[in-house]
């Protein structure tokens, strides 16, 4: 049985490398930026993109980018296509409640937000995306980049996973909290965490044109990054207190 689904999946990528065609293609070298050029796109990761965000000839010609390509999840569409939700903030975490990045969305949060931020900014994937809709995400991001994203763990943190009831079980994290000792100890509520702390400035923001809106995030991320690595400092030197000092 596990070499028939081996052979299986191993069909199943070589389909996804080869039957996708990109009408521009990603550069491997990065694109050049004006100095604090995130005060303009109001797109902030630290660095420049590792590489652009290639347009997919029959994958992204749809109206709408974020257009269920299979079974829609019903999650997915009562909670983003019957609201109508408008645009805000899209931030990435590390599991110790580190910001990594963020952007200003002109329109509801999709699956392109995220694959474009890995994708752009990344230069190799991560091992695992902690993400609420990660059933729609992993395979909008393998029909896309499936060499880029073949060794990454999509998985729908255990709060929201309670609202997937249509979706695979491949899509839990708890499922992997089973069998894979090394995703037990990640934190898969850092993003809603870290999240109801942006909407502290969220009514500021509100009444400032985009420039100002943009420059009160960066400096409110950035005090956010800094006291969360005090924090994680403060508690490693309580740690090696406790050690004792003839080990």
């Amino acid at each position: 049985m596990s070499g028939t689904l081996a052979q299986r999946a191993n069909v199943v990528f070589h389909h996804l490398v080869h039957d996708r065609e990109t009408v521009i293609e990603p550069l491997q070298s990065s694109p050049p930026t004006l100095p604090r050029y995130w005060e303009t796109t109001g797109c902030y990761y630290g660095r420049p993109a590792v590489r652009y965000r290639p347009y997919y000839e029959g994958r992204d010609s749809d109206k709408s980018v974020d257009t269920a390509e299979s079974e829609v999840c019903r999650k997915f569409y009562s909670t983003y296509t019957k609201q109508s939700l408008t645009g805000g903030l899209m931030a990435l975490w590390c599991p110790h409640l580190i910001c990594l990045g963020f952007h200003k969305m002109p329109h509801a949060e999709g699956r392109n937000d995220i694959f474009s931020a890995l994708f752009k900014y990344f230069e190799k994937a991560p091992e695992t995306v902690v993400y609420d809709f990660a059933c729609q995400l992993a395979p909008y991001c393998m029909s896309r980049e499936p060499l880029f994203f073949k060794d990454t763990c999509f998985a729908v943190d255990e709060m929201h996973a309670k609202g997937h009831v249509g979706c695979s079980q491949a899509s839990f994290m708890s499922n992997y909290m089973q069998v894979r000792p090394e995703v037990i100890n990640i934190n898969t509520s850092a993003a809603e965490c870290s999240n109801s702390g942006l909407s502290r400035i969220k009514k500021s923001i509100s009444y400032m044109d985009q420039k100002h809106a943009i420059l009160y995030t960066y400096v409110y991320l950035c005090v956010w990054n800094r006291r969360q690595e005090r924090k994680h400092q403060s508690r490693l030197e309580k740690e090696l207190l406790r050690i004792p000092q003839d080990m």
